[in-house]
């Protein structure tokens, strides 16, 4: 979908705030809420839009002293938008959702009816990490010994890669290669004076229905697709059986179980999938589903309250896992490693891990790709950071790279 022209802009600045923010973003979106005459099939019809970053909820927790995000961009922001264009790709069909036809015909003008712009991208003169392989290997191996020594049971450690460009580039234009080299479910783009948001996330945080229904999809487990079907076939078998995998995903499954449980009615969460097999364009992932049905009287608030960050993305117990995450990277993930998504007006909500997100600086003439894998006992610290690269590969081949430029 496409949004354009906010009618109100929901930024926080300072995680000092962050409390506040959120329940008035709730508040927001409550008052919102309405029976819009709108296409029944489309999942969003208006509604806020926006992300929020890995530090925006710290302040919920005191003992939490997280790194501050390197990037110019608010720690969370959400737009309030009237109207959406939607795309159906199975139906081949494109048009607009929106609560009034004022509204509809505003984003229509807005839009305009030229063709999109061939992709063209500068060639990126530089590529480099903050982590050396040699230093990303130690900081794993250092996340191992935490965990022999009992401070918690897994770690999400990332590295982030640095492209610059001579020439500024088009952020839509790398969204659009990003976007066309995977099969992502939930890529989004935001532009803002500060910078840009690209993500191409395949990872449901929770989608939350006007009934009060709530899903989790946590992902854990990677490897490459392969060249050949028999090859293909044999990875995907591989990650299905590893046990260190298995493990994981288990492990985050249950995390994420015990989160809801604090905000859902008794009896109702449920493990709907565990461990199940998700093949994308570039790689097999294991995903597990959990759901239950909110309590009444809460809300899209409460969710984030209980679930963020998600534990897909930091470990468990989650508050050790981030303490550390923040010593070891020693800087801010900002909106990598949030959440991006919406709060549609008819009361559904659905968001994903900012995970395989790119942040472009004001200038445009640099990409920030952080890319990280959840640590385990089992974890071998050659493989994590091999794990790491595999999933740069959609940033860096929009942008004519590979990891040998490293």
């Amino acid at each position: 979908m496409i949004v354009a022209g906010p009618r109100r802009v929901y930024r926080l600045e300072a995680s000092g705030g962050s409390e506040a923010w959120l329940g008035a973003l709730n508040d927001v979106a409550l008052s919102r809420r309405a029976d819009v005459d709108a296409d029944a099939d489309a999942p969003f019809c208006s509604g806020l839009v926006g992300y929020v970053g890995y530090e925006a909820l710290a302040a919920n927790e005191p003992s939490l002293a997280l790194p501050e995000s390197p990037y110019a961009l608010p720690l969370a922001q959400f737009g309030a938008y009237d109207a959406a264009a939607i795309f159906d790709r199975q139906a081949r069909r494109a048009f607009i959702t929106a609560r009034s036809n004022e509204a509809a015909d505003d984003l229509e003008a807005k839009l305009g009816a030229d063709a999109a712009p061939p992709i063209v991208l500068p060639d990126v003169a530089e590529l480099r990490s903050n982590f050396s392989r040699a230093d990303y290997i130690a900081a794993v191996s250092d996340v191992i010994e935490c965990i022999r020594n009992g401070d918690f049971f897994q770690a999400n450690i990332a590295q982030t890669l640095t492209a610059s460009a001579p020439t500024p580039l088009s952020p839509f234009a790398f969204f659009r290669k990003v976007a066309a080299s995977s099969d992502a479910f939930f890529a989004a783009l935001f532009q803002y004076e500060e910078g840009t948001v690209v993500s191409n996330s395949p990872e449901r945080f929770f989608r939350l229905d006007p009934d009060g229904a709530i899903i989790a999809e946590p992902i854990k487990g990677t490897r490459p697709r392969g060249r050949d079907e028999e090859e293909d076939r044999a990875l995907a078998d591989t990650l299905l059986a590893d046990p260190k995998d298995r493990a994981e995903n288990i492990m985050i499954a249950d995390l994420m179980r015990n989160d809801l449980s604090r905000i859902c009615r008794d009896h109702s969460v449920r493990e709907d999938a565990i461990c199940e097999l998700m093949s994308l364009s570039r790689v097999h992932h294991l995903v597990s589903r959990i759901s239950g049905v909110l309590r009444p009287g809460l809300g899209v608030a409460d969710v984030f309250r209980a679930l963020f960050p998600c534990g897909s993305i930091t470990g468990a117990p989650k508050i050790e896992a981030m303490k550390t995450i923040g010593e070891i990277e020693g800087v801010g993930r900002g909106p990598y490693c949030g959440a991006v998504g919406y709060i549609d007006d008819r009361g559904r909500a659905d968001f994903a891990v900012a995970i395989r997100t790119m942040m472009i600086d004001a200038d445009r003439r640099r990409i920030s790709i952080p890319v990280g894998g959840g640590v385990t006992l089992r974890s071998d610290p050659s493989s994590e950071y091999e794990e790491t690269l595999v999933k740069a590969k959609a940033a860096l081949s929009a942008l004519g790279l590979t990891a040998d430029a490293l």
